[in-house]
């Protein structure tokens, strides 16, 4: 008596059983992408994906914390009017000034490193965000900790516009508002960009006032023109005394503005 596990039935079942399995497994083998080149070899493209897969993912996820930060720096248009730069450095070098323009930061930077050393300066001091940047970026004074601006012999400040018409320095209360400190150094070295040039001392004020609502400018005027405070329209300015062992190092490049919290 034949059953299902034996004589024909058994052997016919067995048949199409096997050739269930040879189509199963050549659909499977078509699947597969032939990524072994030699006997032996390891599934290179396979591994390299998946290693660029990681490589992005770590990335991002290293780039969110800074996606988070919110940057407050206002934004600064590039002025139309041409040859302010030169307008400018003309009438500061005449009061006295000392004008250095660069064509990037990192010159900039190469620049304070040779102030550095002509001078002797053991230490420059800042304390804006962007100026830290730029010397973490450009292995400026790497590892000089515990320096206060008690002991520094320069110090340098962004500043809020260059005035071409006369050649004075408009700052902000958060630029160098310690010039009037008597523990201020001998030197300050003003670093900025060219989308901080104005032409007249009006166009200046009028960017700082939208700017910086409730607040008042500070101007620095070198020469006999710094004595007691101005005014504009009835508007206070204060007078930035302070040194005037100044240099200005213009670069012709935007400063970005700096992540830090």
């Amino acid at each position: 008596m034949y059953t299902e596990e034996t004589g024909l039935f058994s052997r016919i079942k067995g048949l199409f059983v096997s050739n269930e399995a040879v189509e199963e497994t050549n659909a499977i083998v078509e699947e597969q992408p032939e990524v072994m080149t030699e006997a032996n070899e390891a599934p290179v493209e396979i591994v390299e994906e998946v290693r660029t897969m990681v490589s992005e993912k770590s990335v991002t996820a290293r780039e969110i914390p800074l996606r988070t930060v919110e940057v407050s720096a206002p934004t600064y248009i590039l002025p139309n009017e041409k040859d302010l730069d030169i307008r400018f450095a003309t009438k500061y070098i005449q009061a006295g000034g000392k004008f250095i323009y660069c064509e990037s930061l990192k010159e900039a930077i190469e620049q304070l490193q040779l102030l550095k050393g002509e001078n002797g300066w053991q230490h420059i001091f800042t304390w804006e965000n962007e100026i830290k940047d730029a010397f973490s970026n450009f292995n400026f004074q790497r590892g000089a900790i515990g320096f206060t601006i008690e002991n520094s012999e320069a110090a340098i400040s962004l500043c809020e516009s260059l005035i071409a018409e006369d050649g004075t320095i408009l700052l902000n209360p958060k630029q160098a508002s310690r010039r009037q400190l008597p523990c201020f150094p001998k030197t300050h070295i003003i670093i900025t960009d060219v989308a901080h040039l104005a032409a007249k001392e009006n166009d200046a004020l009028e960017r700082f006032y939208a700017l910086n609502k409730g607040e008042l400018p500070s101007l620095i005027k070198l020469g006999n023109c710094n004595n007691g405070h101005f005014y504009d329209k009835q508007r206070l300015i204060l007078n930035a005394e302070g040194t005037e062992d100044i240099y200005v190092i213009l670069v012709d490049e935007v400063i970005p503005p700096s992540l830090r919290p």
